[in-house]
């Protein structure tokens, strides 16, 4: 076996290796997202309530920053820029 076939076979492992590695942490966290996210109840799927919660305070946190960058737009017309 030469120096390049070698040097070859041992990024091919390496190659293999990480990305089994990579599928299975990927396979892992989805399974994790599902499981906070989602919950089934028969054959209906639906958000859970830690899912709820957590859209609702990102839509209250979204429209707040909204509101504050609006104002700040307004009340600066005129102004010097920060």
């Amino acid at each position: 076996m030469t120096g390049v076939a070698l040097v070859e076979e041992i990024v091919s492992i390496l190659i293999a290796g990480i990305t089994n590695f990579a599928a299975g942490i990927g396979e892992g966290l989805s399974a994790l997202a599902s499981g906070i996210f989602f919950s089934t109840t028969g054959e209906t799927t639906g958000l859970s309530v830690l899912g709820i919660c957590i859209l609702a305070f990102a839509g209250i946190s979204l429209c707040i920053g909204l509101s504050r960058w609006v104002l700040n737009f307004f009340t600066s017309l005129g102004a010097r820029n920060r």
